[in-house]
């Protein structure tokens, strides 16, 4: 099975850089003093388009907003190409984590 990437600071440029267009499971992720906090874990076909619609003016999730304006944030991934896989490590994610941006 594929590995996590790296934390990797969210930007449009990092995102073009790193992130590949294909599918997986991300976790947006913030810093606090020596900590990371997981804020938001979800899934897409396509990573890269995926990450830049959050940093959108349209992302409709006002929590991942507010995380985004107020904190530097970070991302990772793993590329998955089954949907069933996707779901599965998703759903793993969100438990472990109990990300406050996924309620």
């Amino acid at each position: 099975m594929a590995e996590w990437s790296s934390r990797y600071p969210y930007t449009d440029n990092n995102i073009s850089i790193y992130l590949p267009a294909s599918e997986g499971v991300y976790r947006l992720i913030y810093k606090k003093g020596e900590k990371y906090y997981v804020f938001y874990v979800g899934q897409s076909d396509d990573l890269q388009r995926r990450l830049n619609e959050h940093l959108s003016y349209t992302e409709p999730n006002e929590c991942i907003k507010r995380y985004l304006q107020n904190f530097n944030c970070l991302f990772k991934f793993i590329e998955i190409s089954l949907q069933f896989e996707r779901d599965r490590i998703e759903e793993e994610e969100i438990e472990k984590y109990k990300p406050p941006c996924n309620n």
